[in-house]
């Protein structure tokens, strides 16, 4: 059975003879619920089953009405609706086993991921072996993590859009992307006629296009050459806006018929008589046309044999004769066991499609498909949020190659109603803020500069304002480098690149210049006690030092290392000597030749004298306080007197040059 979705946006009449279900509610008593069921008239039948439902006492019977007032409300996108009946089902023992299935997807699409799982679960203990439950369990973990949210941003077309009635399928006609076709189930003033499908109208092709203030004109119904008194939508237009393609609904009093493809050319602003593309048998359906950007490869939705299940997306190409030539399912990796609907072609050749099968949010999602050609397969991908929600996404256009286009949505509509959105993606936003500081004292240095070079040509001076701070704005897909020098300091390096970053971001640097004079302690070279292993701070912070120091190659370093509170004084003698060694060997593994380090290990012979900086840390500590193994005894509580320890296993470097 195709879902909801599939049946009033597209196929509307004419497909409900491909509805019919040879196990629908038999009895007199529910013949009027049944004929219009089977005819597909689920607005008009939900109401007739209410009224049997509250008549009925057999409790298998109820069930049964349960499951197919069920179907009315999910063919009719009516989630939270459906799931009470199909849980009714389920719980009066209907042994319609797909029941449990569809209650799963109704919670998901309800946005209940825990009482979806379950109901899953419960339906894999029948059909272990169908991939749609499995897919839909996959399903409900991604809307709780929501792990694939984009930066995109979607604004409904208010203009466009009814507030009652669906729209949906939205196309650009040119690539000036100002005008565009789109379907709609509004109904006329002078012709309110009603599906007793859905309860809107129905389907039409409408045009909008952009004025010369630059906001979208009130949509206009197109002529009889397109539109008539059947069911039309779901357009697309060649590249060259000459041609358009869209699908047609007949219907029959006397007998079913199929969804039809149908092409019309435009000239002189006029367009001409609609002809019918045949692919395929004449009871097959066929329906959502998109044509590729060199107008060879027409891309549609079909449930004709040789498919994987539900509605697949097939292909036909341009055929010597001047007809279509035989169609290509698209294979297993697009298509799934569910319905795979309202194909679009990109420029650079890529497919976008919606399914209610492949993992998603809820009801319909829309993929894309991309060609590997060094794999020679298709890679399908989730669009994610918000392109994608709990509702049904369809109908994607796209401006051209940019990240910008229109799509439909039914998203927080609780009567099923399509809205048409625009969607963009924001520009990435890059840039660089930082502080230029002394390692000597934590002042900072207000006289240095900073040049920052890209690999997009950039080559800029930045000014350090006298507080040290600096700022720029930086470019996506870009490599940068910027040097900082002041006088009396040794210059600085630092690299940074925005290649491959997906999300906006702010890139905070402290840059610490080591004065060509005097001791240094570097920030996060302190120690565990009795350990000199390095930790990921201590060898981030002596990466930095290596890059200073490859930059700086006159500078010749004396490694002191210190110890505090750990054992005798000859003991924390050899652990400060491993620490400065542990240093040394790192460096040199980062291209610091040895000839330009020596190590000096001195134990707790030097007890460091607290800084400002260093006391405000410390609320316990005061500017000028010595660290003496005397002093820290008397330190309240065990945690303090570790902090103050810590203060002294520190590692200072002096500077000299050759």
């Amino acid at each position: 059975m195709p879902t909801m979705q599939v049946n009033f946006r597209l196929f509307t009449y004419n497909f409900i003879g491909l509805l019919l279900l040879s196990g629908c509610i038999g009895g007199s008593k529910l013949g009027n619920a049944n004929k219009a069921y089977l005819i597909g008239e689920y607005d008009r039948a939900a109401e007739q089953f209410k009224k049997a439902y509250k008549k009925e006492n057999n409790k298998y019977t109820k069930g049964e009405i349960s499951y197919y007032l069920g179907e009315c409300y999910r063919k009719t996108n009516k989630p939270k609706k459906a799931s009470l009946q199909y849980a009714r089902a389920v719980r009066y023992n209907y042994e319609m086993a797909d029941a449990g299935l569809y209650l799963g997807d109704c919670y998901l699409a309800a946005q209940k991921y825990e009482e979806a799982i379950e109901a899953y679960e419960e339906y894999l203990q029948k059909e272990p072996l169908d991939k749609r439950a499995h897919n839909g369990i996959a399903s409900c973990k991604l809307a709780m993590n929501d792990s694939i949210e984009t930066r995109y941003t979607l604004t409904k077309l208010k203009t466009v859009n009814h507030t009652r009635y669906s729209d949906f399928s939205p196309g650009y006609a040119s690539t000036n992307y100002d005008q565009i076709y789109f379907s709609s189930m509004r109904t006329e003033k002078k012709k309110r006629r009603k599906s007793r499908i859905t309860g809107q109208g129905g389907s039409n092709i409408y045009m909008a296009k952009i004025d010369a203030k630059g906001e979208w004109t009130e949509p206009e119904l197109l002529d009889e050459a397109v539109n008539s008194e059947f069911d039309e939508g779901s357009a697309t237009m060649s590249a060259n806006g000459k041609e358009m393609f869209f699908t047609r609904c007949r219907y029959d009093n006397e007998q079913p018929r199929s969804a039809e493809m149908y092409m019309v050319s435009r000239s002189g602003g006029k367009w001409g008589e609609a002809v019918q593309i045949e692919v395929g048998g004449d009871s097959l359906l066929v329906a959502h046309p998109a044509i590729s950007n060199d107008g060879e490869t027409l891309y549609f939705v079909s449930d004709m044999p040789g498919g994987f299940g539900g509605k697949d997306i097939w292909k036909t190409t341009k055929s010597n004769e001047g007809g279509w030539g035989q169609p290509v399912n698209m294979g297993s990796v697009i298509n799934t066991a569910g319905d795979e609907v309202f194909p679009s072609v990109r420029m650079d050749g890529s497919l976008y499609f919606s399914s209610n099968a492949h993992i998603g949010y809820g009801g319909l999602d829309i993929y894309r498909a991309a060609y590997n050609d060094e794999k020679q397969y298709w890679e399908v991908h989730n669009l994610g949020r918000p392109l994608n929600s709990e509702g049904d996404d369809f109908g994607i256009a796209f401006k051209g190659m940019e990240e910008a286009g229109l799509l439909s949505s039914s998203r927080g509509s609780s009567r099923a109603v399509d809205n048409i959105y625009e969607f963009t993606l924001p520009k990435l936003e890059f840039s660089l803020k930082g502080m230029v500081y002394s390692e000597k004292n934590d002042e900072p240095v207000a006289d240095a500069y900073l040049r920052l070079i890209g690999t997009d040509g950039t080559n800029v001076k930045l000014s350090v304002r006298e507080d040290g701070s600096f700022g720029a704005k930086l470019a996506p897909k870009t490599e940068y480098v910027f040097m900082v020098a002041a006088k009396g300091y040794f210059n600085h390096k630092h690299k940074l690149s925005t290649v491959g970053l997906g999300n906006n971001k702010e890139f905070n640097i402290e840059v610490g210049m080591l004065p060509m004079e005097d001791a240094i302690v570097l920030k996060n070279i302190q120690f565990e006690k009795e350990k000199y292993e390095l930790n990921k701070d201590a060898q981030q912070e002596l990466n930095r030092l290596a890059a200073i120091l490859n930059l700086n190659t006159s500078i010749i370093l004396d490694i002191k290392a210190h110890a505090s509170g750990e054992g005798s004084a000859s003991e924390a003698l050899q652990l400060s000597q491993k620490r400065a060694e542990s240093v040394m060997n790192y460096l040199q593994t980062k291209g610091i030749p040895a000839e330009r380090l020596s190590v000096n290990g001195v134990g707790n012979a030097e007890p460091v004298t607290v800084t400002k900086r260093q006391a405000q840390k410390a609320s316990f500590l005061k500017e000028g306080d010595v660290l003496t193994d005397q002093f820290i005894r008397r330190i309240r509580g065990n945690s303090n007197r570790e902090v103050a320890h810590s203060l002294n296993r520190r590692i200072e470097f002096l500077i000299n040059k050759e």
